[in-house]
């Protein structure tokens, strides 16, 4: 049994036949520099090998807890809620099945978000791992940090990246029935009633194959620039719309008058028929994609606004 004074950290890992990548990531996760953490894994109905790898890592590592409670079918997102829903700690991690964390990981991230206590999310980068190959191009190029410049991502900060606390898991619950991601949901949260810290390291490798739930990207530069003017694509994807009105309506007492008025006028984007306008709402009210200014008047040239 693992002993430290450390604070714990509670990791959240949700599993659907994964078997193929399984042990890959929790190699990784039992070579960590910092030893006090505990694993809690939710399986989604796995027909594969990965349940029985789950008991067989369980049984070798006490940090180690496969939550059996019948409920299956949730999707990523509600399965990594309903873990939520069902721990307290102080510190929450989100780990997908399939990718490689680098031994320091826990600990530079749990460094980093020393000393604050206000609801607060840090994250870190990663490099693409294929095939068994490091590819050295950044996961996070876009870098959210206040309500407008975060809103028009379609996305949160990617969440097996993240590490959060409390504060923030506390301030939100109960959590939104309508969700797009449960990324999308601390990143909004911590946005709009805490802190974003970047943590400008690479801790972990993030695989890209066939099955990706979430975040397979096209990883050449010409694809992607292909894809970027594609005019079928929406500025706004329509999850993420629904979610953040979710969002708006749960927490609106909570909410400043000013950040009140930040979600209103992105709920006007997404309904506004005319691109001058929308052109018009981004220029006035500082909307942005992240650190990059540019970005997102260029889709609302080329895009269709919602979909």
């Amino acid at each position: 049994m693992v002993v430290s004074a450390d604070p714990l950290v509670t990791i959240l890992m949700a599993t659907f036949n994964g078997a193929a990548y399984l042990k890959e990531q929790l190699d990784s996760l039992i070579r960590q520099t910092y030893v006090s953490w505990k694993l809690i894994v939710h399986d989604d109905g796995s027909t594969d090998g990965t349940t029985a790898i789950l008991k067989e890592y369980a049984a070798q590592d006490s940090r180690i807890m496969l939550m059996e409670d019948g409920v299956t079918g949730l999707g990523a997102e509600r399965n990594f809620i309903h873990m939520l829903n069902h721990t307290r700690g102080d510190f929450y991690m989100f780990c997908d099945q399939d990718d490689i964390w680098l031994p320091d990981k826990v600990a530079c991230m749990m460094d980093a978000i020393k000393g604050y206590n206000e609801p607060a999310l840090v994250y870190s980068n990663a490099y693409f791992y294929k095939s068994g190959t490091i590819i050295k191009q950044m996961t996070t190029t876009l870098h959210p940090s206040t309500l407008r410049n975060t809103l028009f991502l379609n996305s949160g900060v990617q969440g097996c990246s993240t590490l959060i606390n409390a504060k923030l898991v506390e301030l939100l619950r109960p959590f939104p029935e309508t969700l797009a991601m449960h990324d999308h949901l601390v990143t909004l949260g911590a946005v709009s009633f805490g802190r974003v810290i970047y943590l400008d390291r690479v801790l972990m490798w993030y695989r890209q194959h066939t099955r990706n739930v979430t975040g397979g990207q096209h990883l050449g530069w010409g694809v992607r620039l292909t894809n970027f003017f594609r005019r079928d694509k929406p500025v706004i994807d329509q999850k993420h719309f629904a979610a953040t009105c979710a969002f708006y309506q749960q927490y609106f007492e909570q909410l400043t008058p000013s950040d009140q008025s930040v979600f209103e006028k992105y709920f006007q984007y997404g309904m506004c028929k005319s691109r001058i306008k929308r052109i018009f709402i981004i220029v006035k009210h500082g909307f942005s994609l992240g650190n990059k200014k540019g970005i997102l008047l260029l889709k609302t040239l080329f895009r269709k606004t919602i979909g």
